[in-house]
C-alpha cells in the first residue's frame, strides 16, 4: 500500500510532535496552584459544629410539622369533649334521640319472639 502525499506530510508533523515533550504553560500552572490554595483554605475554614436541638423540635420534625400536630390536637380535644359531654348535648350532632325513637316502635323485639316460642311450646 502506497502512501499518498498528504500522509507523508502529516507523518513529518506527527514524528516532530512525538520527539518533543509537552510542557504546560507557566500561567496555567500558577492558575492551578491558586485554585488549589483556595480550595484548601475553603475546606479548612468550613467546619460544622453540631448544634443540639430541643426534644420537641426533633419530635415535631419526625411527625411531619405543625399541620399534623394541629390536626391531632384538634381530634384529641374533640374526642375529650365527646367523652365528657352528656348524651343529651350530643343530639344536635347526629340526631340520636330521633333515631332511637324511630327504632323503638315495639313492632320488633327478639326477646318477645323468643318468649312467644316458649309459650307455644
Amino acid at each position: 500500500m502506497m502512501e499518498n502525499k498528504t500522509d507523508m506530510e502529516l507523518k513529518a508533523f506527527f514524528d516532530a510532535a512525538k520527539n518533543t515533550e509537552p510542557l504546560p504553560d507557566a500561567a496555567f500552572l500558577q492558575a492551578v496552584m491558586a485554585d488549589a490554595v483556595l480550595q484548601t483554605e475553603a475546606r479548612t475554614k468550613a467546619t460544622r459544629v453540631a448544634v443540639p436541638t430541643p426534644f420537641y423540635a426533633g419530635l415535631l420534625r419526625n411527625i411531619g410539622g405543625w399541620q399534623p400536630v394541629a390536626a391531632m390536637t384538634a381530634c384529641t380535644f374533640f374526642g375529650i369533649y365527646i367523652g365528657y359531654s352528656t348524651p343529651d348535648s350530643l343530639n344536635y350532632i347526629n340526631n340520636t334521640q330521633q333515631n332511637a325513637e324511630t327504632f323503638d316502635d315495639g313492632s320488633f323485639s327478639v326477646a318477645s319472639e323468643i318468649e312467644a316460642l316458649f309459650q307455644e311450646g
